[in-house]
């Protein structure tokens, strides 16, 4: 069984964010206390993430869902629970992909503006986020696969 990283432990999740978005915010790296317009509640997002890794950690060693099916649900909850105050998708997309290269898969390639009007993965990508919030995770499963580098 190949070692995945933070099972267990929110730290890692948080360390991430700062070491990605550290010299652009102060915040970086922060578990958000304002509530937005998406994401869970404030007070929930430490629960929401330990549930994350405890999930993550049960669907690994139990071999639950393939790798690249793991690395969706994982990229799907993180960007739901939305625990910063910004780069929350982005954040999301490396942690499937770390998830991926722990596993000695190659990562997906997303685009670096996924969410750019011009991307022509945008309208597919939202689609699956919509359809995993309805628990449907074939079209972002589909989509993570697709884009695995070669």
């Amino acid at each position: 069984m190949v070692f995945i990283f933070g099972l267990g432990d929110t730290d890692f999740f948080l360390k991430l964010h700062k070491e990605m978005f550290g010299d652009v915010w102060d915040w970086a790296g922060e578990i958000r206390t304002a509530e937005l317009n998406f994401g869970v509640k404030a007070y929930l997002v430490s629960t929401e993430l330990k549930k994350l890794t405890d999930d993550l950690s049960f669907w690994h060693e139990n071999k639950t869902f393939n790798a690249i099916e793991i690395s969706a649900r994982l990229h799907y909850r993180a960007v739901v629970i939305h625990p910063f105050l910004n780069g929350n998708g982005r954040w999301s997309r490396m942690l499937a992909n770390i998830y991926l290269k722990q596993n000695e898969l190659k990562p997906t390639k997303w685009n670096e503006d996924l969410l750019a009007q011009e991307n022509i993965h945008r309208g597919d990508y939202i689609q699956a986020l919509k359809q995993a919030d309805n628990g449907d995770y074939e079209l972002l499963i589909k989509l993570q696969g697709n884009l695995v580098g070669g």
